[in-house]
């Protein structure tokens, strides 16, 4: 493959990957409003409590494994040694397995005092037995999923980033027809208290792992037939298990660590955040409410665009190592740019559109129960959820290019700024100041990482700086105007349906004046690398 189509597919890779993903994010949005419903606003700060913990002990069960695995799969599969290829499968899967039922037998120990400690002083002691009983729950997904992710890890490998979104978005479609189903069954057929809609969604999880893994079995029959005959025709034996252990753990834990440190925030922000504002003289059960809306109401929201982070980190690894072992250090320069280029393309006017729309997008997910407060704390998170779909992005490039220490480093600086402002905030804004403390975090990890990659590879972000301000104009000269025009058009806000439509009509509109406003200022040309552009030569530009 010549160095041009190398160039096209990081990006194609990308997007088909991200795609998917955005499918399954999609159908995550799609059961949060009946769950809250059927659970009480309430009852959803439990929920995101338990997962946040869910995401941290999926961190630590993987350890990494699954980045490691796609990493190796994709140096050996370049050299054609496909002995080792499955070697790395075997050793990798059985590894995560392991460490996957040590993580949920700690965890089930630990259960009862993690829960006291989250729900803070103020809590009732069934509010507590309700937390343990849903991190106990949570348990059969802590092992179920890290085993799914390392099979996704051997298929990313091998480019299978197709498959890789479509098991992404069975997994949501199952778990988001599992939630409603097991909520409204528990809830409204069984007359359970409120609080078994949680226990049914945290369930969830583990049902959809086992039925993605089984797709996964069927679906990839051909891919591993293909493997084993190359298998057969390979002479030369595969690399000793030692050795690839020791690749799979230096490779691993480092990511570990990264991912770890990336998790502080919300972690410092669940641990503490209730205790924190409660004596600081807020109301447990507005702090509750808050902790809820902006936990899991926000973040569903904020989970929309940062399927670019997903999507992107997915597909950046085999290719980018692929490059690294190539030693090209131009194209790797140019794929890293055209990868930060097009995610600040797609992102930017979403952020805008969902600053200048929030009170209507709040409105059409969750209706009109605590829209002025669920409002002003969505319009807030967006700030967060810029900075967190960008950091993760440098972050898997970091690791792939083995620049582990530095990104170790600029982590732990990070949770430093996040520790020392999030109380200082948290006590003078309330939820809102969970907001400050992770933005002013995020925006220093992506300030250090520019910086180390500017330095080690001689990176240069100047234009990106420069066309994200272009960027950033674009999206404010369509979106402001239409929002006002908007605002002076009364709206009671009664009816989803017509606020659908209504967004349905603007969206439209905002997309094509943004397409046309970027397209005069030459932005999609310039990070496409496009002299003329039409459907036809975006098409026949990145084709795989």
């Amino acid at each position: 493959m010549d160095n041009k189509k190398i160039k096209q597919s990081v990006i194609v890779a990308a997007l088909t990957s991200t795609f998917g993903i955005f499918i399954s994010k999609a159908l995550g949005l799609l059961y949060y409003a009946p769950l809250s419903a059927l659970a009480g606003e309430s009852n959803m700060a439990f929920y995101s409590i338990t997962y946040t913990y869910y995401d941290i002990l999926l961190k630590i069960s993987s350890a990494g494994i699954p980045f490691a695995i796609a990493a190796l799969v994709a140096r050996y599969y370049i050299k054609e040694d496909y002995k080792t290829v499955l070697l790395v499968r075997k050793l990798g899967v059985s590894m995560i397995m392991g460490l996957s039922f040590i993580v949920a037998l700690i965890f089930l120990i630990i259960s009862k005092p993690l829960a006291a400690q989250s729900m803070g002083a103020s809590a009732s002691l069934e509010d507590i037995k309700h937390l343990q009983v849903l991190f106990l729950i949570l348990v059969i997904a802590v092992i179920l999923v890290p085993f799914l992710s390392a099979i996704r890890g051997y298929y990313q490998g091998l480019k299978r980033l197709d498959l890789y979104g479509s098991s992404q978005a069975l997994e949501q479609f199952v778990r988001v027809f599992s939630i409603i189903l097991l909520a409204f069954l528990l809830v409204r057929v069984f007359r359970f208290e409120t609080i078994y809609a949680i226990y049914g969604a945290v369930a969830a999880a583990g049902i959809a792992a086992l039925v993605t893994i089984i797709f996964f079995i069927f679906m990839t029959k051909e891919d591993n037939k293909r493997i084993n005959e190359l298998v057969e025709k390979q002479e030369n034996a595969a690399v000793s298990k030692k050795l690839i252990i020791k690749e799979i753990l230096s490779l691993g834990l480092p990511y570990l660590l990264i991912s770890f440190l990336g998790s502080i925030s919300p972690l410092i922000n669940t641990t503490f955040f209730l205790d924190t504002v409660t004596k600081a003289g807020v109301d447990i059960e507005f702090a509750k409410l808050s902790m809820g809306i902006l936990q899991a109401n926000c973040n569903k929201l904020g989970a929309i665009p940062q399927v670019l982070t997903i999507g992107f980190s997915a597909s950046l690894v085999p290719y980018l190592v692929e490059t690294l072992e190539q030693q090209d250090y131009k194209k790797l320069s140019k794929q890293i740019v055209q990868i930060l280029d097009t995610v600040l393309y797609i992102l930017i006017p979403v952020i805008v559109i969902f600053i200048f729309f929030a009170r209507d997008i709040y409105f059409i997910m969750y209706g009109n129960s605590n829209l002025d407060l669920g409002t002003r704390l969505f319009r807030m998170s967006n700030f967060v959820t810029f900075t967190d779909t960008v950091a993760p992005i440098l972050s898997s490039i970091m690791i792939t290019l083995k620049l582990r220490k530095e990104a170790a480093f600029t982590l732990i600086t990070s949770i430093i700024i996040k520790f020392i402002s999030f109380f200082f905030f948290v006590r003078n804004f309330g939820a809102e100041g969970m907001v400050y403390s992770t933005a002013l975090s995020s925006l220093s990890v992506i300030a250090f990482y520019l910086l180390i990659l500017k330095k080690k590879f001689g990176i240069r972000f100047v234009k990106t700086l420069k066309r994200s301000l272009f960027i950033l104009g674009s999206s404010l000269v369509v979106v402001a105007p239409i929002a006002a025009i908007a605002y002076l058009i009364p709206f009671d806000y009664t009816s989803r349906i017509l606020d659908i439509l209504k967004m349905g009509v603007i969206g439209v509109i905002i997309v094509i004046l943004y397409y046309l406003v970027s397209a005069k200022l030459s932005l999609p040309q310039k990070i496409f690398g496009i002299d003329k552009l039409t459907p036809k030569t975006l098409l026949s530009k990145f084709r795989a």
